[in-house]
């Protein structure tokens, strides 16, 4: 039963991204779109359409529309490639069904912002995580991790957005730690802190589910979220270039 479990979004067709397997772990320079997300951005964010199920040791991320497979991931991701995808689906949802008119414009900017990013990461980790899934025993990406550091603690990925946080937060380390651990990090605690319908739990990050009543939770969260748009200056430096 586990074995077809899958996780659906967004549409069209997958265009492949060659990755360097011999660069650094994290990119050089920032992925995120600090000018803002341009058409072209956010066409490319549509053209997806992913399905992920686990095969046999596995986990399979494939192009629902061809079902070519593409990229495969090792069965340690498997609940954070389903978080991963689930919150691609929110955007996807939100993009593509124009909801983000009924947002304020900094709201509706700042998830444009995060729905490119999080389509630039998953272009950036595509190759490492089939790496990983084929080394003995199965690796481990590092900056999938430390985005899904983000995800928990701060639920968005604006470079300023992560300052600001780690200086209100500065007994806590916000990429330290073994995001893997139940022990260290219990996703409980972000549906606490961002809302049951954006974390997804419930629903078993099934993106059938984002209608009706579902969808009106994933909004209201949306908007409580990024209601707060960290856009002052700031001066990224040291630890926080790596990750952003």
């Amino acid at each position: 039963m586990a074995g077809e479990q899958s996780l659906v979004e967004s549409s069209s067709h997958w265009a492949p991204l060659e990755v360097d397997a011999d660069e650094s772990d994290f990119p050089i320079g920032s992925l995120f779109p600090f000018r803002g997300a341009s058409t072209l951005d956010i066409q490319s964010f549509l053209q997806l359409n992913l399905v992920a199920k686990i095969s046999g040791d596995h986990v399979e991320i494939s192009d629902i529309l061809t079902s070519t497979v593409v990229t495969t991931a090792p069965m340690h991701y498997w609940e954070l490639i389903c978080r991963f995808l689930w919150r691609r689906g929110i955007y996807h949802k939100l993009l593509n069904d124009n909801i983000l008119d009924s947002f304020s414009d900094h709201v509706a900017d700042s998830v444009r912002c995060n729905a490119v990013y999080l389509n630039s990461v998953f272009h950036w980790i595509r190759q490492r995580l089939s790496t990983a899934t084929n080394s003995t025993p199965p690796g481990r990406v590092e900056f999938f991790e430390s985005y899904m550091h983000e995800e928990f603690y701060v639920g968005r990925h604006e470079p300023s957005a992560l300052i600001i946080w780690q200086k209100k937060n500065p007994t806590t380390d916000l990429w330290a730690g073994d995001i893997l651990s139940k022990e260290q990090f219990d996703w409980q605690d972000a549906q606490e802190r961002f809302g049951e319908a954006w974390e997804g739990d419930r629903f078993r990050w099934d993106i059938l589910t984002l209608n009706g009543d579902t969808l009106k939770s994933v909004v209201k969260d949306c908007e409580t979220i990024f209601d707060t748009f960290h856009d002052h200056p700031y001066t990224i430096t040291g630890v926080y270039a790596r990750r952003i």
